[in-house]
């Protein structure tokens, strides 16, 4: 069975397809459906690119096996508006793919069998991308609340243990040949902004840019912002999108590369809990990856994750928390490990990265619940829907609040000028 308003693809034959490639992959297994219910998994505002649904089975094995449950995520992405021409760009699906078949498994076994994502199932791009995932709800773990302000400093300090594991686990893998090297940067070559795609035609660069211009347009409206910084902001618009690109996609020989997850922000990181409700693991999914310096994954977690207080006072101890796991993961198994330095190095390198997380992608996590407005990628390209949406999340109090201490910081660090 299944719900309503649910594409038709989502039917009982995907659902044994899925099951017979997943349950012992590589291996097929012969199983009979005996009932499915599939809903939506997610909330507007949570997910920009894909649609999310959720599938309950009861199955049997085939030709005499007990009746089992299992739950598992789908993860769509028709090729529709301007979510089809992102993914294009991004090579999301591919990378996706490519991560939870190969890369993924590969890292969990470099570090002790780690959990860094949910298996993989099935893959498929008929008759549009999709992909399976085992449900992460099911093993304990669950998604924290975006609209509740941002993430306690326990919650962020397992996100940086997690993401150091998980570096960590790339410096070895890329440091075991030079062809394992070359393959992870030529496989994860870009995140958010493809070099290889005409500035003009950059749909992301373009929702990046239209971002800055709400923000100059909002803050030019807040009473007592600071002019000074105003004024920094209206010279720097112009050249916006050459630093995005710059810092984005900047090569360098120095210092130390890792996978990066990508896009490390409140929504794509899972936690389990204790028996106290105390965070004791995490998680993540939907990896954009770039193979490129950790800054990346530092600088937009440490503005997207934390709750204000958070972000503005335990941010070296976060840091702190990052390198000690990124050190013992490593120790003994790695010529040079990094210290606090190199790491803070790395941060420095990529610091324009939290100015762009800061104006773009930060009133997106801080956005309070809206069912008035469509909470999509195409309301971001789309002209009318953008301004109005962007209106809403940029005049939020928690975003207000945010920018403003966060630009005021960018500006003793040279970011504004």
């Amino acid at each position: 069975m299944s719900s309503t308003l649910l594409p038709a693809y989502l039917n009982e034959t995907f659902v044994r397809t899925s099951l017979e490639n997943g349950l012992d992959y590589p291996n097929h297994v012969a199983i009979k459906i005996h009932k499915y219910i599939i809903r939506s998994a997610t909330k507007a505002g949570d997910n920009y690119l894909s649609d999310v649904f959720r599938m309950w089975i009861r199955y049997s094995r085939q030709p005499n096996g007990a009746n089992e449950d299992v739950s598992l995520i789908v993860k769509c992405m028709p090729d529709v508006g301007h979510r089809g021409s992102v993914n294009e760009q991004l090579n999301v699906f591919e990378k996706e793919v490519n991560m939870f078949r190969h890369i993924v498994p590969e890292l969990s076994k470099l570090v002790g069998g780690e959990m860094f994502a949910a298996r993989i199932y099935y893959a498929t791009t008929d008759p549009v991308r999709m992909i399976v995932f085992q449900d992460l709800n099911a093993l304990g773990f669950a998604m924290a609340d975006r609209t509740a302000g941002g993430l306690s400093f326990d919650h962020c300090a397992v996100i940086m243990r997690k993401i150091a594991k998980f570096h960590a686990s790339s410096m070895l893998m890329a440091a075991s040949s030079t062809t394992k090297m070359k393959e992870l940067e030529k496989q994860f070559e870009y995140g958010f902004m493809n070099p290889h795609i005409a500035e003009e035609s950059n749909t992301v660069l373009d929702i990046f840019a239209s971002g800055f211009d709400t923000l100059i347009g909002c803050a030019e409206k807040w009473t007592g912002f600071d002019q000074e910084i105003l004024a920094k902001l209206k010279c720097m618009r112009p050249l916006y999108k050459d630093r995005v690109l710059k810092c984005l996609n900047q090569k360098f020989a120095d210092g130390y590369k890792v996978i990066n997850h990508g896009d490390l922000w409140i929504n794509n990181i899972l936690f389990q809990y204790d028996a106290t409700g105390k965070p004791k693991d995490a998680v993540f999914v939907d990896y954009l990856c770039c193979y490129t310096s950790p800054g990346i994954d530092l600088n937009y977690s440490l503005i997207n994750c934390p709750t204000f207080d958070v972000r503005e006072n335990q941010r070296d101890n976060l840091i702190k928390e990052y390198h000690k796991s990124l050190q013992s993961t490593l120790n003994g198994r790695y010529e040079k490990i990094p210290t606090l330095t190199d790491v803070q190095n790395e941060i420095k390198r990529m610091n324009y990265f939290s100015l762009i997380a800061a104006i773009s992608i930060l009133p997106l996590v801080t956005m309070d619940s809206t069912t008035d407005l469509e909470v999509s990628i195409d309301a971001l390209v789309d002209e009318q829907k953008a301004e109005q949406l962007r209106l809403f999340q940029y005049n939020g109090k928690r975003y207000r609040d945010s920018i403003t201490k966060l630009l005021d910081r960018f500006d003793k660090e040279g970011l504004l000028d």
